[in-house]
């Protein structure tokens, strides 16, 4: 745990110095490379993040699935329980506010619904990735809990800047790997 927790303070402090600038054009990539995934097709159920922070933006790809007709959820964090609630999202900006660490959630007017066990697609956020699709992310355990639980057959897709791929990081037994990681740079087949 020592060692996950000294990556993550590293790769989130490096994620930190990233220009605006950069950011924007590579979440631009991201989301591109995200909507030509041929397994978006027979997709309908996608859940996404509200991106924070340095991370990858991803408001631009959800207001272009919503207009593309795609149904699209996105997690609240439950800290009772270490886990994840989602909410569908049909409008950003009347479905969301300001939640647990300063994410954007859905509100609570749109929660309590049951979570749908056919998710198509999942976009999972994490700090780096390996190329076998393990991931270091902010220590809650909250991604790897919801994985475990209702991931079903959903595809689960990373997303990562290309110089967080990283060759190895420790992986306990409860970490549930992604299947693809897009990258600014390319599409990564985890292995």
């Amino acid at each position: 745990m020592l060692e996950k927790e000294k990556l993550r303070k590293k790769y989130l402090n490096e994620r930190s110095q990233i220009s605006q600038t950069k950011i924007i054009s590579w979440s631009k990539k991201i989301k591109n490379r995200f909507l030509q995934l041929p397994q978006l097709e027979n997709a309908k159920k996608i859940m996404a993040y509200a991106s924070m922070r340095k991370e990858i933006e991803t408001f631009d790809l959800m207001e272009e699935l919503l207009d593309r007709g795609y149904l699209v959820y996105l997690p609240y964090t439950r800290k009772d329980k270490i886990d994840l609630g989602i909410a569908q999202v049909n409008n950003l900006d009347l479905d969301l506010k300001e939640g647990v660490y300063g994410v954007q959630e859905p509100v609570a007017r749109i929660r309590g619904q049951e979570i749908p066990k056919d998710l198509d697609l999942i976009i999972v956020p994490g700090a780096c990735f390996t190329a076998e699709g393990y991931r270091i992310g902010y220590g809650g355990g909250y991604y790897d809990s919801f994985l475990s639980k209702h991931a079903n057959n959903a595809i689960k897709v990373g997303f990562c800047y290309n110089r967080f791929l990283v060759d190895s990081i420790p992986v306990e037994d409860h970490d549930v790997p992604v299947d693809l990681i897009i990258t600014e740079k390319e599409i990564v087949p985890t292995k």
